[in-house]
């Protein structure tokens, strides 16, 4: 058997340095499992020792509780030991964590017989007990090790694929206002340079925050902030026939928002709405908080002889896995159409659920 490769990164690359080759064993991350299968080894090795019909309740406790105080102790062990590990060598690594373990299983091994010996009369102490605990857990200690590492191996798959998804998601938020904001500055340089100027800024500001991190959450407060820019741009090219209704609660000062996510939002709202109507019309922007979880509400006018097209659709599609990358399945992002008007409802748990 080749036991490189079966402790190695996919396509023979180790992970990274700054990723460890097990899970967070110290926030107690996989330790319900680990437990879990501890009990199930121990119930088979009980069964296996005496027999489905032989079995009694003594001899499954005891199986039991050594293998929940070698479990247990086992992940505390690795936990302490878990900064000294080599994470760019993940053979070394393992070896060492099954040493580890195996040392002590025979330390509980060793103080299980020392209470047999006193608690039950007649009973002798024997090292060969212990050394049977030993060879017993040798098995389910490489399972359990396997587990760990495939565990801890799929998260970082899962975190490296997370990441690609939400690139790629942002590298798609273009706004399509860029050539009309252009030219609309390009026709206030003459008559308000300091209108002008202001919408440069506005521009220059928003798309820095494309270019940013797609990784990164800022403060809600930021992104409203550059929604207001946006709406600015949007009020200079449509004048008199955008208006913008804010609502805005307590939303406290640590809820957080994946970068551009309200905007392209906005963005529907005037393009597939105000603009769409000759006597323009109304944007609500409402922001609540209950608890942990925020609500953001989108009202514009609709166009009632026109559909609303795919482009909307998608950019709404486009926030939803966002969110859902970031927070989870507590992400909601859904609309409503009615005759008039079309509403978009975005909430989600801060903390993620």
């Amino acid at each position: 058997m080749n036991w490189r490769a079966w402790f190695s990164h996919p396509a023979g690359h180790p992970l990274a340095e700054e990723d460890s080759f097990l899970p967070d064993l110290c926030g107690g991350e996989a330790l319900p499992q680990v437990m879990g299968i501890s009990v199930l080894m121990a119930l088979l090795v009980a069964i296996v020792d005496t027999g489905v019909f032989n079995l009694t309740w003594p001899v499954l406790g005891r199986a039991v509780l050594l293998a929940l105080w070698i479990a247990f102790l086992s992940v505390v062990s690795l936990c302490l030991a878990g900064r000294f590990l080599p994470a760019s060598q993940p053979l070394r690594g393992i070896l060492l964590c099954y040493l580890a373990i195996l040392c002590v299983a025979g330390a509980v091994g060793l103080a299980g017989e020392q209470v047999m010996a006193w608690a039950v009369p007649g009973r002798q102490f024997s090292f060969y007990g212990a050394f049977e605990v030993v060879l017993i857990s040798a098995v389910p200690a490489g399972i359990l090790l396997r587990y760990l590492f495939m565990r801890r191996r799929l998260q970082v798959l899962e975190q490296a694929e997370l990441e690609a998804r939400i690139q790629a998601l942002q590298a798609r938020i273009r706004p399509h206002f860029l050539f009309n904001s252009m030219n609309v500055i390009a026709s206030l340089i003459g008559s308000d340079p300091v209108k002008a100027e202001r919408a440069v800024e506005d521009l220059s500001d928003l798309f820095r925050r494309t270019l940013t991190g797609s990784q990164t959450l800022i403060p809600l407060r930021e992104e409203l902030a550059l929604c207001r820019s946006y709406l600015s741009l949007e009020k200079l090219r449509l004048g008199d026939r955008l208006a913008v209704e804010w609502q805005i609660g307590d939303y406290g000062a640590g809820a957080q928002i994946p970068c551009l996510t309200l905007q392209p939002v906005l963005e529907n709202a005037v393009y597939h709405g105000v603009q769409l109507l000759q006597e323009g019309g109304k944007i609500e922007v409402a922001v609540t908080r209950v608890k942990d979880r925020i609500s953001i509400v989108v009202r514009n006018p609709l166009n009632p002889r026109m559909q609303h097209n795919k482009g909307s659709k998608m950019a709404i599609q486009n926030v939803k896995l966002r969110l859902r990358a970031h927070f989870g399945r507590s992400a909601e992002v859904r609309s409503e159409v009615s005759a008039d008007c079309y509403t978009t409802h975005i909430a989600y748990a801060l903390y993620g659920k």
